[in-house]
């Protein structure tokens, strides 16, 4: 019987040195009391705030001068962040290792007998062979009836090879053949296999219909004003503060887009520091365990450069996590849902539509896996994607127009995970 090889699971691309090294800028900032990138900036002296924000979020390697004004604000120690800054430079420049190749077969054996004395790891082979040979030389010639003999051996012989050749390979091959998804908790430990919070009761309640539907042209219409916070990171812990980068009007929504890759199920959950709690609006896992929220805080607090956003979720590979201002809604009226497989060529929520009506606001998020980026139709508009690695998160919103089912529809050609959000 043929023996069956399991295939070696897909493992998620480690991070780049620029992702290692921000990742530990992260932790040095936490453990110093997670100051403000204004106050770190005054620290510093000669770099911003937003710069120091950037040599944290991994999207490349910031210079050692930045790298050192971040150390210097933080009490961290120069000399050792310079080696570890120097070796992130080094691995960050040095090419990509080629893949490994498989060793060639070997050479199928000369007929000449090789000349010179055997070599003496070899003596039982070779005093085999030597002994058949002589058997062979010493056996008479054979007659017209004895050559039929070994020409019928040899051809059973190859029959029954080449029929056990097709059976193990049809073996191996239906051994590789995925019947079904990974499991949904493969790979977590036993606190995290909880179930995330059903949808349904993490949605806020939708309030009466206003007697008149918005239009578009109205002064009132739901507008996107901000990116309040964004960050995308390969991660090891479960949870991340997010410093806010823009002001909050008092009173406007806050909506969380997020993706989890590879995670364990879980609650996933939201404050910030003014106390506005965020509540699950939509939530998706596809069958590779790629998980897109939408969650959303109505009336939040005004925040400032000195808040920050925490998010808490349960084990994964990646986060990420962008926050979005909105004026005009405070309610949510309906949610779709859909995930899909790579290869195809949209992506859509029609599936599970969502009723609207003119004027409502739509948010739509995607998080998807390799395979061409997620791109929303004509009438949407598309907010800045994060990206790490070949993971991305896509968000865009538009006002919908006709009183209808409405979805989140674009073209895409990864693995993909769609959230609607209709709000008004």
């Amino acid at each position: 019987m043929a023996e069956q090889e399991s295939q070696p699971a897909e493992r998620d691309p480690a991070p780049s040195a620029a992702e290692a090294l921000a990742a530990e800028l992260r932790r040095l900032r936490l453990e110093a009391g997670q100051p403000s990138f204004r106050t770190m900036a005054k620290t510093a002296g000669s770099i911003s705030h937003t710069t120091l924000y950037e040599a944290a979020s991994g999207s490349r390697l910031p210079s050692w001068t930045t790298t050192r004004a971040y150390v210097r604000a933080c009490g961290g120690d120069e000399a050792e962040w310079h080696r570890r800054w120097t070796a992130a430079a080094d691995e960050g420049s040095a090419p990509p290792a080629l893949p490994a190749q498989p060793a060639p077969p070997a050479p199928p054996a000369s007929p000449v007998e090789p000349s010179g004395p055997p070599v003496a790891a070899n003596t039982t082979a070779d005093s085999t062979a030597d002994s058949t040979a002589a058997s062979a030389a010493a056996e008479p010639p054979a007659g017209p009836g004895r050559g039929r003999r070994p020409i019928w051996t040899h051809a059973c012989c190859l029959l029954l090879g080449v029929a056990l050749g097709v059976g193990s390979t049809l073996a191996v091959v239906g051994f590789r053949t995925p019947d079904a998804p990974p499991p949904s908790a493969h790979g977590c430990p036993s606190g995290d296999t909880e179930s995330a919070p059903a949808e349904a009761a993490a949605r806020p309640a939708p309030g009466p219909r206003p007697a008149a539907a918005r239009t578009a042209t109205d002064d009132s219409a739901p507008s996107w004003a901000s990116r309040v916070a964004f960050d995308q990171q390969a991660v090891s812990s479960t949870e991340v503060v997010l410093p806010v980068l823009s002001p909050v009007t008092p009173g406007d929504a806050l909506v969380v887009t997020m993706m989890l890759t590879s995670t364990c199920p879980g609650a996933v959950t939201v404050t910030d520091s003014r106390g506005d709690r965020f509540r699950i609006v939509g939530d998706v896992t596809d069958s590779l365990r790629h998980r897109v929220l939408l969650l959303a805080a109505f009336g939040a607090a005004a925040l400032t450069a000195e808040d920050s956003i925490r998010v808490a979720h349960p084990r994964a590979s990646k986060y990420h996590v962008a926050v979005d201002e909105f004026r005009g809604v405070s309610a949510v009226r309906a949610v779709g849902r859909a995930s899909g497989d790579a290869g195809g060529t949209t992506f859509s929520t029609a599936a599970n539509a969502a009723a609207c009506a003119p004027g409502d606001l739509l948010v739509g998020a995607v998080g998807s896996n390799s395979g061409s980026a997620p791109e929303f139709g004509t009438s949407w508009t598309s907010l800045p994607a994060l990206r790490l690695s070949s993971y991305r998160l896509t968000t865009a919103h538009r006002i919908a127009t006709d009183p209808d089912h409405c979805a989140a529809t674009g073209q895409t050609t990864s693995q993909w995970g769609a959230v609607l959000a209709v709000l008004r």
